[in-house]
This record gives structure tokens, C-alpha cells and sequence, in this order.
């Protein structure tokens, strides 16, 4: 595939993201995707496991990613970059270095940059990037 059609399968990724359209987050995940979320020593390995996360993120923060159009979005080869502003606010708990956060109702405004690997239209490896600590003070976690 071209740069230019997984740029675009980015933006519908990112569509889907925002709609919680599970069925489209799953096509753009190959089978055997590699995440890497910050803070996070080893991907979650697997889009089954990678859909489970992302429901469950949801449940602890409400968010969506302005996304049209992205701040920056570039691709070479197989590759594509994009950065967009990341806003939401926590509305479950989290658990953190095993101690449980409850909701906090704060919200927070971030940039998120997404590296992904394509391969026959599906993200093989996909390498998020956001400021956690940033993000934990902002929905008052830290």
C-alpha cells in the first residue's frame, strides 16, 4: 500500500477510535499487533489484547483525538507519524503501582503521537507518545 492510503487508514483508525467503533479499530490491527504504550515496559501483544485495553481505558477516561485535521501527519515507506491534540477527563478509577485512583471528573488537554508499522493495510507495530506525567497531573492522579 501506499504512504498516502495508510495515511488515510490512519485517520479512519483514529475515526473509529474517537466513535468507539470496535469493528474498525479491530481491521486496522493486524492479528499479531505490537503495542508500546508509555510507562508500559512490554507491548500488549495481539489485537484481541489491544482491543480489551483500549475498551478498558475507556472506561477510566473519557477522550478522543482532533484528528481532522492532525497537527502533523507523515509517513515513509511503511511508516506513518501523526500528532493530534488529545483531550478527555477521568471518569473511573485507575489502578496504579497497585493502589486504586478513583474518578477525579478533571479533565486534561495533551498532544498524542502515534509511530505506526503498516503492513497490507493492518498496523503490525504501533508505538504511542504522550507526556504521562503531564497527563497524571492534569486528572489529578499525581
Amino acid at each position: 500500500m501506499s504512504v498516502e492510503e495508510n495515511l488515510e487508514l490512519m485517520r479512519t483508525l483514529d475515526d473509529a477510535w474517537n466513535a468507539q467503533d470496535w469493528e474498525v479499530f479491530r481491521k486496522r490491527h493486524a492479528e499479531n499487533t505490537a503495542v508500546y504504550w508509555p510507562g508500559q515496559p512490554d507491548p500488549t501483544r495481539g489485537r484481541d489484547n489491544h482491543e480489551a485495553e483500549s475498551r478498558e481505558f475507556f472506561k477510566m477516561v473519557e477522550n478522543s483525538l482532533e484528528n481532522n485535521p492532525y497537527k502533523v501527519m507523515f509517513g515513509q515507506g511503511d511508516w506513518t507519524c501523526t500528532i493530534a491534540n488529545w483531550k478527555g477527563k477521568m471518569i473511573g478509577p485507575m489502578t496504579m503501582d497497585g493502589k486504586t485512583i478513583p474518578a477525579t471528573n478533571k479533565s486534561f488537554h495533551l498532544e498524542f503521537c502515534t509511530v505506526a508499522r503498516w503492513k497490507d493495510g493492518e498496523i503490525v507495530e504501533e508505538k504511542l507518545f504522550y507526556d504521562q506525567v503531564g497527563f497524571l497531573k492534569q486528572i489529578g492522579a499525581m
